[in-house]
């Protein structure tokens, strides 16, 4: 269960007003120094967080609330910034590795910024007083956070902050309430029954209205070379107007000179001839995007998981427009994605192998296909039309993708004897080859590595998989060769633009600068099973 420090916090300060309400009942002339109400809501916090599993978003917002509640309760307490760095300590110190969760810094990046804003301010007064105060916190808080989700998931969601200030008041004052109620009032059905109900009919209203948000500002994925800049300027407007003391004329002009120019960033245009690769992080399966100025084509489509998930939902809005999509087979790792993408986007055409089963109605890839689109060539180099005789992993389209002096290989999955069956057709030299059957050791045979020696790899696997790939033999096999190293398992999203004018560029998604050493970081794979 995932749980956030708004939850917890909610359920620790119900419980604290409703002791406190009590213990004015019970000592109405000494209530406000009673000390049991903040100890329980502090057990309550510790019960909820550990009934949610105690893993470690709940473990991170108990610690937060705990100290959250010394700190309100006056007695003996830091100040703001002593417990924001009490918080972290714990929470690094009980958990190291949570440094490397973007949860943790999303969270006190979070906590800082409302601590900025709201040190040394008085109390909002009355109804319309907290309504301004949420308004102006969520303004504040949105274009900071929207520069750090940017920085740590390469997205925006432009609904965010609409979202947030219908969404936090009503779960904060009507769902948590509710649900407490609902939970305390068992006993008694016909009122628990109730609260169930209401808890039921607001939570499908809050959920239409978010997905109406959601359908008219839908996640935004800037390209790479877009997000340290744009997280910059959104950081840079946020803390123009968080910071105390600044003049108005620098928060308003600081803004009238950051938000054009935040406006006027643009999606790198593409060089006529020029294609721009993209090989999806979308765990164990492979999912590849081939964009030049006038056309775009996809290599697979992903995986389907158990839950029904595709990963390709995350990646672009409804109504995207492919005109073509090759599914290597029928795996569903491989083809997963392939009914989400009939069903939602706009698919000119879709091609797979003779033999194969992908939902859709196809054109079969067969040996000797090509076309060319933008001064890119495309070639299916192998399945041959006689498939019976072959294993669905066998007869995946392989296809050849030439842009100038550059030259990207997919293989899908094919094994050992394929690759020397159409080895020969393959043009030299290669610029990139996406590793057969995710890295396995039985495709990427010597004969393909020693004969096109590549000069980047990139290996199309989830992390942590359960196949140990890429296989320790293969990296190994590549590295001899020479080739440069890349695993969606570790980078990210991988992008190659080939075919331009200056020598043809990579760069991942994820930048791991401490991963630069051992067989890890930029141009390495994992030599382990991981």
């Amino acid at each position: 269960m995932v749980i956030s420090g708004l939850h917890v916090g909610l359920v620790a300060t119900f419980t604290l007003l409703m002791a406190r309400g009590l213990a004015r009942l019970v000592a109405p002339r000494r209530w406000r120094l009673a000390v049991w109400p903040w100890w329980l809501a502090g057990v309550v916090a510790i019960g909820y967080a550990w009934l949610a599993g105690l893993q470690p978003p709940a473990m991170r917002a108990m610690i937060m609330t705990l100290i959250g509640l010394w700190v309100a309760s006056g007695r003996h307490a830091p100040g703001p910034w002593q417990a924001w760095w009490l918080a972290l300590g714990l929470i690094v110190v009980l958990d190291p590795l949570s440094v490397w969760r973007p949860g943790l810094w999303l969270s006190f990046i979070a906590v800082a910024l409302l601590i900025v804003i709201w040190q040394g301010r008085p109390r909002p007064a009355g109804p319309r007083g907290w309504a301004w105060a949420l308004l102006r916190t969520q303004l504040l808080l949105a274009p900071l956070m929207a520069a750090a989700v940017l920085l740590a998931f390469a997205r925006l969601a432009p609904a965010a902050p609409v979202v947030n200030l219908v969404a936090v008041p009503v779960v904060s004052s009507l769902l948590v309430p509710l649900g407490l109620l609902g939970w305390l009032l068992t006993p008694v059905p016909v009122l628990s029954t109730l609260c169930w109900w209401l808890f039921e009919r607001i939570t499908l209203a809050l959920i239409a209205l978010l997905e109406l948000a959601v359908a008219w500002l839908p996640l935004w994925w800037p390209s790479t070379e877009m997000i340290l800049p744009l997280a910059l300027m959104l950081g840079l407007i946020a803390l123009l107007w968080a910071l105390p003391g600044l003049a108005a004329t620098l928060r308003v002009g600081g803004s009238l000179l950051l938000v054009p120019a935040m406006l006027g960033l643009a999606e790198p245009t593409q060089e006529p001839g020029s294609l721009r690769v993209r090989i999806q992080d979308v765990g164990q399966g492979q999912l590849v995007e081939l964009r030049s100025a006038n056309y775009r084509m996809l290599y697979d489509a992903g995986p389907r998981f158990a839950s029904g998930f595709a990963p390709l939902a995350a990646l672009w809005p409804p109504g995207q427009r492919f005109d073509r999509v090759m599914v290597s087979h029928d795996d569903i790792d491989h083809a997963g994605g392939v009914p989400l993408l009939a069903e939602e986007h706009l698919v000119g055409e879709f091609l797979a192998p003779p033999g194969e089963t992908i939902d859709v109605p196809f054109t079969p890839c067969l040996r000797g296909q090509h076309w060319q689109r933008d001064g890119v060539t495309y070639r299916v180099l192998w399945p041959p039309e006689d498939t019976a005789a072959l294993s669905s992993n066998d007869r995946s389209c392989v296809l050849e993708v030439t842009v100038g002096a550059d030259r990207l290989l997919l293989t899908g999955d094919v094994g050992r004897e394929v690759e020397r069956a159409f080895l020969l057709d393959v043009e030299r030299p290669v610029t990139a080859l996406l590793a057969g059957h995710h890295g396995s050791r039985t495709s990427s045979g010597p004969q393909l590595v020693q004969s096109l020696a590549p000069r980047h790899v990139i290996y199309s696997a989830g992390r942590h998989n359960a196949f140990g790939h890429p296989h320790d033999e293969v990296v190994r096999r590549f590295r001899r060769a020479g080739s440069c190293q890349w695993s969606t398992a570790l980078d990210g999203a991988v992008t190659l633009w080939l075919g331009r004018e200056r020598e043809s560029f990579i760069q991942a998604t994820r930048v791991m600068p401490w991963r630069r050493s051992g067989v890890e970081g930029e141009c390495h794979a994992v030599e382990s099973p991981h």
